[in-house]
């Protein structure tokens, strides 16, 4: 390569952080504001793996309805987790305008397949107005008539919900971090992180070296094995999710969905409007092994396009016939309690993690940086969510 092209990484820094997406830049970007020297490494470019690769739904809650995660953790533990969610929006919404990053607060509205779902929306809609969540439930009926949708057995409507531009999103907090004092670099694999004495040699696929106090792995299921205690890669699991789009349709067809998240399904099936477009992800269910343990991003399963056309055609009577030509994939990190981890890796002293959103990530990862903010410099996270999410909850 051209001396004029190689990019020079300084000799050390205080901190590395390994992944451009969004949770490795949330985290370089309130490091750099508390004037921690800060390296973030990118195999790629900004945002171009999981986080670009999804439909852009910033939502108040997890992969399941409030009145589950109620019964999973418990009121207050789910109440904690709630208002941590809260918390990382509204954050996350004033970076969004800032970034001039498309972002649309229309709601969301969450319909369900069956009248046994519905039943699970009513009682998530009571438990959510106890929290002051501002929510209403719609019937079967009533939602024919506000969306241009069938075969859905009613919907809850949550007023805070936004859908972005997850790219635009990333690049933009990469743009405002780096005035801060945060370095970022791009198309810089790594290819080791080694501990040294006191810290860490972070090892470049192009023979490079840094060394770093300590490190930060946001590479979601990607690069677990760049751990070197094997904890990460024995607690995350990768599946694949797939996004299919429609090219521009005449604005009639689109306009009445009002650019609002949306999903059906417990939340396997997922969909918006973007510039015209009709986006439709999910169905992974539908195939043997739910792409679960697949790391392939290039490809797609030609089977689950075809059950998410069928979806369409069932559900949305505008789309019914309309082509899907783009189809895409990415890959997502999930844990056994649908939780990320976020926080110091056990018996890595200075190695952090900060991934494995369960395929949830804008919801969580722009707080969740500054939670691993706060215990490299405070030595402690003082959020009522942080145990919830402390890697130590598996060991």
């Amino acid at each position: 390569m051209s001396i004029w092209l190689q990019k020079k990484l300084p000799a050390a820094t205080e901190v590395v952080v390994i992944g451009g997406g969004i949770a490795g830049v949330s985290a370089a970007y309130h490091l750099a504001q508390a004037d921690v020297q800060v390296v973030l490494l990118e195999a790629g470019e900004v945002a171009q793996r999981a986080t670009g690769r999804n439909d852009g739904q910033m939502l108040i809650g997890t992969g399941e309805h409030y009145n589950r995660v109620v019964s999973q953790f418990g009121k207050d533990d789910a109440r904690n987790l709630l208002n941590f969610i809260k918390e990382n929006n509204a954050a996350l919404k004033d970076k969004a305008y800032a970034c001039q990053a498309s972002i649309g607060i229309w709601g969301g509205m969450h319909m369900a397949e069956t009248k046994s779902e519905f039943e699970e929306l009513r009682l998530t809609a009571d438990l959510l107005k106890c929290e002051g969540i501002t929510c209403n439930i719609i019937d079967e009926e009533t939602l024919t008539n506000v969306l241009p949708v069938k075969n859905f057995c009613g919907a809850i409507y949550i007023e805070d919900e936004a859908v972005v531009h997850p790219v635009k999103l990333t690049e933009g907090l990469a743009e405002l971090a780096r005035p801060q004092g945060a370095q970022i670099y791009t198309n810089m694999p790594v290819a080791a992180v080694t501990s040294i004495n006191e810290g860490y040699t972070v090892t470049l696929k192009d023979g490079q070296t840094i060394q770093t106090m300590m490190v930060v792995h946001c590479t979601s299921a990607l690069d677990a094995n760049l751990d070197q205690s094997g904890f990460l890669k024995s607690q995350i699991f990768p599946y694949r999710g797939q996004v299919i789009a429609t090219d521009p349709l005449d604005a009639q067809k689109v306009s009445a969905f009002n650019n609002r998240a949306m999903s059906s399904n417990f939340g396997y099936e997922y969909f918006r409007t973007y510039h015209n477009q009709f986006l439709l992800g999910g169905m992974r269910w539908s195939v043997p092994g739910q792409e679960e343990y697949i790391y392939d991003d290039d490809g797609h399963n030609p089977e689950i396009t075809k059950n998410l056309i069928e979806y369409a055609n069932k559900h949305f009577p505008t789309l019914r016939g309309e082509v899907f030509p783009h189809v895409w994939t990415g890959i997502m990190a999930g844990t056994k309690d649908g939780l990320p981890l976020v926080g110091e890796i056990p018996g890595q002293p200075g190695s952090f993690a900060l991934l494995a959103f369960n395929g949830y990530g804008l919801s969580f990862a722009f707080k969740a940086g500054e939670l691993i903010k706060d215990q490299i410099v405070y030595g402690k996270a003082h959020h009522p969510a942080a145990s919830m999410f402390n890697p130590r909850r598996f060991v």
